[in-house]
């Protein structure tokens, strides 16, 4: 018939298509307190999670493992990184630090241990200013202004 005909393709796309997470975990909970209070960015890294803060350039980095364990592994006292930085994305090629007002950024570093290096400086509008979303893909940076709509893609070398 025409509904066991259909049921049966119903099936074979369905037990064709990838396994996607049907569930979440919480692994760990922090109180309130836990973490320090004004962190306005936090990135994934290769070798742990930075935490930056935009007013005072202040920073930390820590790592994360499996139990949910949060270990800080270095704090940065105000102005030990610049303030600013509205965006800021791991590439493959290094940490992107962008601001949108005036379309600086720089090209940074982690080491396991938590040490920075600069690798790169950009003066202001070496960027184009006015993104807001940035986005590192395996084909690139994405670029987006939600003002307007443009986009742009580039790469780190």
């Amino acid at each position: 018939t025409l509904a066991r005909q259909l049921l049966t393709l119903t099936f074979c796309v369905v037990s064709s298509m990838p396994s996607f997470a049907q569930d979440h975990t919480t692994i760990k909970t922090f109180p309130n307190g836990a973490f320090a209070l004004g962190w306005t960015s936090i990135v994934n890294t290769p070798g742990g999670i930075f935490y930056y803060n935009v007013d005072t350039g202040a920073g930390a980095f820590a790592t994360l493992d499996g139990a949910g364990a949060h270990n800080t592994i270095k704090i940065y006292a105000p102005g030990a990184f610049a303030t600013g930085w509205t965006h800021i994305v791991n590439t493959p090629g290094g940490i992107l630090y962008y601001n949108t007002a005036t379309g600086a950024g720089a090209i940074g570093r982690f080491d396991g241990a938590g040490n920075h290096t600069t690798v790169k400086v950009f003066p202001p509008r070496a960027f184009a200013t006015g993104w807001s979303r940035i986005v590192s893909t395996p084909s690139g940076i994405l670029f987006y202004n939600d003002q307007t709509g443009a986009g742009a893609v580039g790469r780190i070398q």
